[in-house]
């Protein structure tokens, strides 16, 4: 499991958060002081609590954490502010491993509200935090380059930074600070699993597994590093092997919901759909929590779709709904809902898909998530509804809505968004033929998309670029296994990778 792209179904939040979750701790604070420049001199971020029992259930549940054993950790988190309720950092990690927005947000809120007694290192964290959760990365990114600098010597400095730049795809510029993290303390497993991503999205497989295999020599009683290591050989292909590993994560975990998804996906992409739907039916046994019941069921989604069937998938994505309606999560009624108009577009029912859209933007607008989350569901709301249009042979709604999402993403928009502005540009151009400009604006959109690498092959292809054609169908079918869209295309990228192939 990736540090940086938790494998759990959560509610909209800014996927940037993610970035930044994992907190330093070091050295004792002053009791209720502010910070002083004594702090700079110190090596590692200070812990500013008054509690000796607040500490000790801090780094306990910090150490689940690391281990993103995110439901025991958040418990542990609890108590820890229950022992100190003025421990800023306590409430910070206590939003760090939150199961649900309103958990979120309102921790997150009683760390910026306690902040100013803790050191300069925590606030800085803090304040990242508080940057992320209102999609303002140049604020995060300065506020975690601060820190940087202030702390140079704390490998967990390093390793926040590392994993935003991961978030922004810059892979160069996170192997950098993940590489000083280990050189501060080689035996801190986190940035070994870090940097087996980053060598994965650069499709450095020789050196994924090094890195990955490093975090299993580090922590072998731990799920994640399995889990992780598993991950890479269902990228591979190594699917035998990748369950194998799933499974060991298991036999240390049997609630890790990560490795029962895992498993799910791999029988998928073996074709094996009643072993895939076992898995995801072990998965729901096991869940604990209603976000792990809809993970669950989520998988038992994909799994019919990677099958071919859309009714049963959809009947699924019923039962999901109805259990976010019970439990009155307008996150999770949006994201399902989202889903199934994804579905339905895929379809070719384009007037249903906007139903659901529109069902998911209102749900957003209920959701207890800040005015910057909302303002992003709006924008996600017209990056679909634009598909849609296209789809749908309403060009001139199409054109509309992309240019209104292009410039609301260049305004507003996230990294994420801004390379969604390019997508979106690439299909509309597509729709009109202009092959040329469609190819140049997919290669700016994110290529750990399968849709992206997909739509980009088949433009390569009608420009006559052959090879670059088939190294795009190959990476469409087989990367990015994760991927809540590889379901939808997968089968065609496979078609299409034998098509050019043969010729």
């Amino acid at each position: 499991m990736n540090t940086i792209i938790i494998k759990r179904v959560r509610s909209l939040l800014a996927a940037s958060l993610l970035a930044i979750i994992l907190v330093a701790c070091g050295q004792s604070g002053q009791d209720g002081e502010q910070a002083t420049t004594a702090d700079a001199a110190a090596a590692k971020v200070p812990i500013t609590t008054s509690s000796d029992e607040a500490r000790a259930l801090f780094l306990q549940g910090r150490a689940l954490f690391d281990d993103l054993r995110f439901v025991d950790a958040y418990e542990v988190f609890e108590q820890a502010v229950a022992a100190d309720d003025g421990f800023a950092t306590g409430y910070f990690m206590l939003a760090s491993a939150a199961q649900t927005n309103a958990d979120f947000f309102g921790a997150l809120a009683k760390a910026n509200e306690l902040a100013a007694n803790a050191s300069d290192g925590e606030q800085l964290y803090i304040k990242a935090a508080v940057a992320g959760s209102e999609n303002d990365q140049a604020a995060q990114r300065d506020a975690l380059e601060q820190l940087v600098a202030l702390y140079p010597q704390d490998e967990r400095t390093h390793n926040a930074l590392g994993n935003f730049l991961f978030g922004q795809q810059d892979f160069a510029g996170t192997i950098t600070h993940l590489n000083h993290a280990i050189a501060i303390a080689p035996e801190f497993a986190a940035p070994y699993n870090s940097l087996g991503y980053s060598h994965r999205s650069l499709e450095d497989f020789d050196s994924a597994r090094v890195a990955f295999e490093k975090y299993v020599e580090l922590n072998p009683d731990e799920a994640n590093p399995y889990d992780s290591l598993a991950e890479l050989l269902m990228e591979t292909g190594d699917y035998e092997e990748s369950i194998s590993n799933y499974r060991k994560a298991l036999e240390r975990n049997r609630s890790f919901a990560a490795s029962y998804a895992g498993i799910t996906i791999n029988y998928s992409l073996m074709g094996e759909a009643d072993l895939a739907q076992e898995a995801a039916d072990q998965m729901l046994a096991a869940a604990r929590t209603f976000g792990e019941r809809q993970g669950a069921m989520f998988r038992s989604v994909t799994s019919h779709l990677y099958a071919g069937n859309t009714d049963a998938a959809m009947e699924v994505c019923d039962v999901i709904l109805a259990e976010a309606v019970v439990e009155g999560n307008h996150g999770a009624m949006g994201g399902i809902s989202e889903y199934m108009g994804d579905i339905m577009m895929v379809a070719g029912d384009t007037a249903k898909a906007e139903e659901f859209f529109d069902a998911a933007y209102d749900h957003r607008l209920q959701a207890n998530i800040n005015e910057a989350n909302k303002a992003q569901a709006g924008r996600t709301h017209l990056f679909k509804t634009a598909i849609a249009s296209m789809i749908g042979d309403d060009a001139e709604a199409g054109a509309s809505r992309t240019a209104e999402y292009v410039a609301a993403a260049e305004a507003n928009g996230t990294a994420f968004e801004k390379r969604r502005a390019h997508e979106l540009s690439a299909y509309l151009a597509m729709f009109s033929e202009e092959n040329e400009a469609a190819a140049a604006h997919f290669e700016q959109a994110s290529q750990q998309q399968p849709i992206v690498l997909y739509w980009s092959a088949v433009v390569n292809r009608e420009l006559g670029n052959m090879d670059k054609a088939r190294d795009l169908a190959e990476r469409a079918a087989n990367r990015n296994t994760l991927s809540a869209n590889l379901p939808f295309f997968r089968a065609d990228a496979i078609a299409l990778l034998a098509e050019l192939s043969a010729g």
